[in-house]
């Protein structure tokens, strides 16, 4: 497991480890320049020319650091000191004293006059995670110079940003006035949680994390709100299959999924519930897709309904004026009680359900959508709902809130992407896109006032997915890719996600676990096919080659 850090948190844990630990300020410095450093030198070609542009703070104490180490190193090294603070640290005069004193030439300067013309790379180690203000006057100028350099010089000047880029809000991702466009950002101890959201995303470059030393105790005891996991602790979580295992061993999934025009995302669904090795698939679907979904999944059970009939029969009788008597399939008993019993008994039959991809969202899938929820809940079963099972509870949050999940037990998985979340939460006369920019600027508490709203475990879906049961802690899914932004994926996870509880995994870990092998068959797909031209069916393609690995 590996924590993201707010601003407040990363200030946490270095407080407590210098004043608490014990570990003096300026050995975390040292030990955090000379990771930077290390990471420049990789970086920059032999005989490169660096300029550090620092502030008067800590973030500026490891920038002078770094130059005065890799000047010991034979690089030709600059420190330009913008001096427009109304303080500096005491790490940091300290920092300035020793560079001076190992002959690092300092440019101080108080305007953004000077040339940044000439250097091979630029550091910024102008403002870390302290910054809570707008960025203005010379230090918007500053750094738009820095920008502009790197624009004027695309792929000649590296641009290497110390903890996070000036200008990021550690919070939320969002520029702050004006920030560094980083090619590389090298950060300490952790990411911080604004650089893999929003802008903060684009602006970090690549991100490398280096140890500094911050006790994992002290870690513990300030206890980050945000994590991810790796390949070791999903290994961990994966089920074991034991020689003399049976197909039954491994889960039966209902996928409620296609309707009369789609049947493409029962069939992604599907494939990926096989790859990821459940015993069992029985996709319940419109009769329409029968042959197809025999042809291209013949390893699946199919149950079918006959929409069109359904439909039919659901105008009912008709008053003497032609409007009907009945209102709608569920109270127009005749039509629905045939398709109540099959999905009774197809729930009975499953070990978890997952419903909606490609469902549409009219009566009869209305009908089935409560139908599963309904013997669910009375059979303990867990449910994944995706896609159009969410937009049927954007037009009717009751369907939700009446068969929410009872006590401490969260049975329901609940995966929108932002869209899907905005229709679901908008509230009356909302437009649309406020919904959207809420979630985007406070998707952790959005997100964990919708799960405990509806008692259920939600995973919201964007460039980095956020996981959450409605505790103060959040997963935060950091792979992936925009590759992945194409229809079709989705379905894939909702295929993982279903396999991994019907195979008897807990819903919180399956939906982590499903998140996490989703985006890493995302990356191989990508390597393999390219961001641009792969397809949901590659990504189902190397989903056992991610799992082989585990």
């Amino acid at each position: 497991m590996r924590y993201f850090t707010t601003g407040d948190e990363s200030r946490a844990i270095d407080n407590k480890t210098i004043n608490e630990t014990g570990i003096p300020q300026l050995v975390l410095m040292e030990r955090a320049s000379l990771a930077l450093a290390e990471e420049i030198a990789k970086a920059a070609a032999a005989g490169s020319r660096l300029l550090f542009v620092a502030a008067g703070g800590n973030n500026g104490g490891d920038g002078v650091a770094a130059a005065r180490i890799m000047k010991e190193w034979g690089y030709d090294t600059e420190v330009l000191f913008v001096d427009a603070l109304s303080k500096t640290s005491d790490a940091f005069r300290t920092q300035i004293s020793i560079a001076e004193s190992c002959g690092v030439k300092i440019t101080v300067t108080s305007d953004a006059g000077v040339s940044f013309e000439g250097y091979d790379v630029i550091v910024d180690a102008l403002f870390g995670v302290g910054l809570s203000r707008n960025i203005e006057g010379i230090w918007k100028d500053i750094i738009c110079r820095i920008n502009e350099i790197k624009s004027k010089n695309s792929g000649r000047v590296l641009i290497v940003s110390a903890d996070i880029p000036s200008g990021i809000s550690s919070e939320s991702g969002k520029v702050m006035g004006e920030a560094i466009k980083a090619d590389m950002t090298v950060t300490f101890g952790f990411i911080k949680r604004g650089m893999l959201f929003g802008e903060g995303r684009e602006y970090s470059g690549r991100i490398v994390i280096r140890d500094i030393g911050f006790p994992a105790h002290v870690t513990k005891e300030v206890g980050p709100l945000c994590y991810g996991l790796d390949k070791a602790d999903i290994r961990k979580m994966l089920p074991v299959r034991r020689a003399d295992a049976n197909k039954g061993n491994f889960g039966r999934l209902l996928l409620v999924a296609g309707s009369r025009d789609i049947c493409g995302a029962a069939v992604i669904a599907g494939r990926a519930a096989f790859s990821m090795g459940v015993g069992l698939v029985k996709i319940f679907t419109d009769k329409a897709n029968r042959d197809i979904i025999c042809i291209a999944l013949p390893e699946a059970l199919i149950e079918t309904y006959d929409s069109a009939e359904l439909e039919e029969k659901s105008d009912g009788p008709k008053k003497e004026d032609g409007s009907t008597i009945s209102d709608g399939l569920e109270k127009f008993d005749v039509v629905g009680t045939a398709l109540r019993k099959k999905i009774r008994k197809a729930v009975e039959w499953c070990t978890a359900a997952a419903i909606g991809p490609g469902t549409g969202t009219g009566e009869t899938a209305k009908l089935i959508l409560k139908e599963v929820l309904d013997a669910a809940a009375e059979t303990g079963k867990p449910v994944v709902i995706d896609a159009d099972g969410i937009n049927i509870f954007s037009g009717d949050r009751s369907i939700l809130k009446d068969r929410k999940s009872s006590g401490d037990e969260r049975n329901i998985i609940l995966t929108p992407h932002i869209l899907e979340m905005a229709r679901l939460i908008r509230e009356n006369g909302e437009d649309i896109r406020e919904t959207v920019e809420k979630i985007k600027n406070d998707r952790f508490e959005v997100a964990k006032k919708a799960s405990n709203e509806y008692n259920m475990i939600l995973v919201l879906k964007d460039a980095r997915t956020v996981v959450t049961a409605g505790a103060d802690s959040f997963y935060i899914n950091t792979n992936g890719n925009s590759g992945m932004a194409k229809g079709g994926s989705g379905d894939s996870l909702t295929g993982i996600i279903g396999a991994l509880t019907a195979g008897g995994m807990e819903p919180l870990a399956a939906a982590r676990a499903g998140t996490f092998i989703h985006g890493a068959a995302g990356d191989k797909a990508a390597e393999e096919k390219g961001m641009t031209g792969m397809t949901a069916m590659d990504l189902n393609g190397c989903i056992r080659k991610v799992l082989e690995e585990l």
